[in-house]
């Protein structure tokens, strides 16, 4: 019996309900969407590092060789070691793409992932080539390539086509986007180089053993290697590991936000809801008991309409999220990660989520009941006193006489209902808020990429050199273009026991890049200390004042440099100093790159030059990023409107009911339909404006939120337009308007009779 109730009232009470349902659909899918993404993700990657022994340690330095390898074998904490060479060398027809090739004796460690081709061999003389390179560049298995590493010219067949677990970002040194054309990574065998060519090994990639310490490792060798440059990099530390691990925290801080409004809304919309159905059934309650149920009998049926919605509403967002929502975003993640395979995995905390999110349905319908339990039968069988209400704080103040009628009865009526009321403010600056958030992502995106490429580096053309180029062709560079010469290197920095990798960048006289503060005022680097970009001084620990310690990779010895300076930039963080300071300091000047305003012919020749980046083409690739998130957005946008839809649709519901008999009361005191539609159009309008007032620094709130998450080697600062914000507000008060206008419509079929007659 008390199942058809349940029904029943459910029926006669469908758009709450329904609402609340769709609440709890919106708050389990996004997170279990978000979540089944990111620990897909994690779980496929764990599983690739796993099955191909990704290390735990990498010593890079110079030549090392077989002695320094059974050395290490030796120790007592290491479980596996190998060698290996990786360089970059040049590779295409015009000599315009960088391949990362890994020279190996064998695959104990970081074990490659055969895609097509022939497994890895020393019987094979050949080149196992990166699958996306490959394909972005029309090679096959069985193509032959020309590459130049380690002072030879190398021609090699293509064997096999892989993935690597060290490229699941695959990325040029300083790049923030993967650019497949451009770059790619492979692998050979040692027995494929010339006999007697001995390599220069210079990586020692090495397995701890469990339940062994990495500092005493450090230590271990530290003290073998005392008498030479090298530098330790565990999977902390490591490029693709590091990345690939924080965009995995990005997402879960993501995912974990955005259902907590969802979750708020739910409860209070039921708790709003359940309080009304309660009330208006006090004789059904009265009658129940006198019937003989007993009083948890009776609280159980009432909790039962809450748990059952959120317990459906629950799986059901369950079950979709992962099915709908973590496919767009792993088309998201694709444009930037290399996976061997992309599945969505519900994780233990999406079924947290879900029975948190059903027993606090179920907590807002006993809040909702449990007050009507208290009163004996023959109380609750006689109608319910009304409730004493005094003068609320506004109506003793002397301004109240002076408003008007609809003012003072919208104010009366907000203060009675605070509960409706509160849920309306959230839910609409829960819509305001995603909404601007949503557009936030996308300008502080923009900005980044004009500030990076449109402020900050200021020239049309970077024309990149080779490793060691001639002065002469130096000199014939430096008389065809007017521009600005640069030295990049990347370096390791610490302080106070803090160690970082980073970019060091030496400047010549010219203007063609520049430096900025945190509120986008010009800086002037220097001439006798250096410059820290603020990301890495934060990272560091350190401010304007203090020393650094720094050395360019293969360096020993390491330099300590004051400084005076702290700028920001979106990318390439690390430190500047003026080329006068570093020669007279530190060590001759090596430009990496010419930069240039001038127009560069096509088909320029010169021994020097690697190749030529144009800003457009640098711009482009930044903004893809963009493009990626475009799907994201409008999920945000939908999921926001939804939000708002319905929050205010279903307290507008409720609010009509309970104060149908005022309505029709003033209806029949003369009141015209237009008047009256205006006099309840007026609270939502005032609970939309002051939600919308709370959105937008809630909005500002989630952007910052977002980027302080990323990544060390990037540093964005939040930025969202005024068209963004005033898009924000008007989208936000079209979708109150027009669920106004559907709701006033009621009042002119509202039966005077039967709505006066109501408390008889």
């Amino acid at each position: 019996m008390l199942l058809r109730k349940m029904f029943r009232d459910i029926k006669n009470n469908l758009g709450p309900f329904i609402s609340i349902f769709l609440m709890t659909i919106l708050a389990s899918f996004v997170f279990s969407g978000i979540n089944a993404e990111w620990y897909g993700m994690q779980t496929e990657a764990d599983r690739f590092y796993e099955e191909s022994k990704l290390p735990d340690l990498w010593i890079m330095g110079n030549k090392f060789d077989k002695e320094d390898l059974k050395r290490v074998k030796q120790m007592t904490s290491v479980s596996e070691a190998s060698l290996r060479l990786s360089a970059h060398a040049i590779t295409g027809k015009d000599n315009n793409k960088t391949l990362t090739i890994n020279i190996i004796e064998d695959t104990t460690l970081s074990n490659m992932l055969i895609v097509e081709g022939k497994a890895f061999s020393s019987d094979e003389d050949g080149l196992w080539l990166d699958k996306y390179f490959a394909e972005a560049n029309e090679l096959s298995v069985g193509h032959t390539i020309f590459f130049e590493i380690a002072g030879l010219k190398l021609e090699r067949t293509i064997s096999g086509l892989i993935l690597h677990p060290e490229y699941i970002l695959s990325s040029e040194d300083g790049a923030n986007m993967p650019d497949f054309e451009k770059y790619g990574f492979a692998f050979m065998h040692s027995s494929s180089f010339p006999q007697g060519f001995e390599i220069p090994y210079n990586q020692i990639l090495i397995s701890i053993k469990e339940n062994n310490d990495e500092a005493v490792v450090y230590k271990e060798l530290e003290y073998m290697f005392s008498d030479r440059y090298f530098m330790i990099i565990d999977r902390n530390a490591h490029q693709s590991v590091s990345a690939f691990r924080n965009e995995i925290e990005q997402n879960k801080a993501v995912g974990g936000v955005f259902p907590i409004v969802f979750f708020l809304i739910a409860a209070l919309s039921l708790l709003t809801t359940m309080t009304r159905l309660t009330n208006s059934q006090r004789t059904q309650i009265g009658i129940l008991k006198a019937l003989g149920f007993s009083k948890n009998r009776i609280l159980l049926h009432y909790i039962s309409y809450g748990l059952w919605i959120g317990l459906m509403g629950s799986i059901i967002g369950l079950l979709t999220g992962p099915l709908l929502l973590s496919p767009i975003l792993f088309d998201m993640q694709k444009t930037l990660y290399i996976l061997p395979e992309w599945y969505a995995v519900i994780s233990k905390e999406s079924f947290i989520v879900a029975a948190l999110l059903t027993i606090s349905c179920g907590l807002s319908s006993y809040i909702a009941c449990h007050k009507q339990l208290k009163d004996v039968p023959a109380t609750c069988l006689r109608p319910k006193a009304p409730k004493k209400i005094g003068r609320c704080g506004i109506e003793k103040c002397i301004i109240w006489k002076k408003m008007s009628f609809a003012v003072q009865w919208n104010l009366r009526d907000v203060t009675r209902s605070r509960v409706r009321s509160l849920v309306v403010l959230i839910g609409i600056a829960g819509c305001t808020a995603l909404i601007l958030f949503a557009f936030g992502l996308r300008d502080t995106m923009n900005s980044a990429g004009s500030w990076m490429y449109g402020d900050l580096n200021v020239y049309e053309n970077r024309i990149n050199l080779t490793e060691n180029p001639s002065d002469e062709d130096l000199s014939i560079l430096d008389n065809s273009f007017n521009g600005q010469w640069v030295q990049e290197s990347a370096i390791e920095l610490k302080s106070s026991g803090t160690a970082r990798q980073g970019l060091l960048t030496v400047l010549d006289e010219g203007t063609e890049i520049r430096f900025e503060d945190e509120k986008r005022n010009n800086l002037i680097l220097p001439k006798d200390a250096v410059g820290i970009s603020y990301k890495m001084a934060d990272v560091l620990g350190v401010n304007i004042g203090d020393t650094i310690e720094w050395r360019i990779y293969g360096d020993r010895d390491w330099n300590k440099s004051k400084i005076a300076l702290i700028y920001r930039t979106p990318v390439g963080q690390g430190i500047s100093m003026r080329r006068a300071y570093y020669e007279s300091n530190y060590s001759a000047f090596k430009p990496t790159a010419l930069l240039t305003s001038e127009v560069i012919p096509e088909g320029l020749k010169s021994d020097a030059v690697k190749n030529i980046q144009n800003t457009d083409t640098l711009m482009n690739n930044f903004n893809t990023t963009l493009e990626s998130i475009k799907t994201l957005i409008v999920i945000l946008i939908l999921a926001a409107l939804v939000l708002g839809g319905v929050v205010l649709y279903n307290l507008g519901v409720l609010s009509f009911s309970e104060r149908t008999r005022e309505l029709a009361t003033m209806k029949v005191l003369g009141f015209f339909p237009k008047q009256i539609r205006l006099l309840t159009q007026m609270q939502n309008t005032w609970l939309t404006i002051l939600g919308i007032l709370l959105g937008i620094p809630a909005g500002f709130l989630l952007v910052s939120y977002m980027f302080s998450t990323m990544h060390d080697t990037l540093d964005m600062m939040p930025y969202i337009s005024t068209i963004s914000v005033i898009i924000s507000i008007l989208v936000t008060l079209i979708l109150s308007e027009l669920i106004n206008l559907v709701l006033s419509g009621r009042i002119k079929d509202i039966d005077m009779v039967s709505s006066l007659k109501s408390v008889e």
